[in-house]
């Protein structure tokens, strides 16, 4: 697991990597177009390649770190067994949805390939580069959705239901919530005492 943990990692250090270089390209035309008035970086188009790719990347951190959306309703009324089984099922069913995505990704990359597919604008990129970066991201997601889904299932017929929560199940924020709620009290009470003045 920590293996998994690590390359995600670095999976979401290389999707904050191409935010950066986004943000940097966008601020380079917008001084440039001030200063020259011209953009000389396409920041436009890159940043759309740049932000799909950060997408991609960033889908298998979210997915180790248990940050994604999940409906959830339904699994937070089951404790125990049935609770390993509604999770393992959840992580089972991403990956064959994370494989699709992948397997599409590089096939609409191929295409681009052969038919030599570029960009309908000035930068006229090769549309199989910005492809193939998603394709890789893409790919990773689902690789790390098999690994997880080997762990939990691992976990489930070892009989580990707190080890199938800490893989594939919701993320326990302990007593988070009620800090929060008390810390937003506090503050109101503040503020109230601040308007009464």
């Amino acid at each position: 697991m920590t293996l998994i943990i690590r390359l995600s990692r670095w999976s979401a250090w290389i999707a904050g990597i191409l935010v950066l270089a986004a943000g940097l390209l966008i601020a380079g035309d917008v001084i440039a177009r001030n200063i020259w008035s011209t953009s000389p970086f396409y920041s436009f188009e890159i940043s759309r390649y740049l932000f799909g790719a950060t997408v991609a990347f960033g889908l298998s951190f979210a997915l180790v770190e248990r940050a994604h959306i999940r409906i959830d309703p339904l699994v937070k009324l089951t404790r125990g067994r049935l609770r390993s089984l509604m999770d393992v099922f959840a992580i089972l069913a991403t990956v064959p949805v994370a494989g699709a995505i992948a397997w599409y990704a590089w096939d609409l990359t191929v295409q681009s390939a052969e038919l030599g597919a570029i960009s309908n604008s000035p930068l006229g990129l090769q549309q199989w580069i910005p492809q193939a970066i998603w394709a890789a991201g893409m790919t990773w997601f689902a690789l790390i959705a098999a690994g997880l889904a080997v762990l939990a299932l691992i976990a489930l017929v070892r009989g580990r239901d707190a080890e199938v929560g800490r893989i594939a199940g919701l993320p326990d924020f302990g007593g988070e919530g009620a800090e929060v709620a008390h810390d937003l009290d506090a503050a109101r009470g503040d503020l109230q005492m601040e308007a009464a003045r």
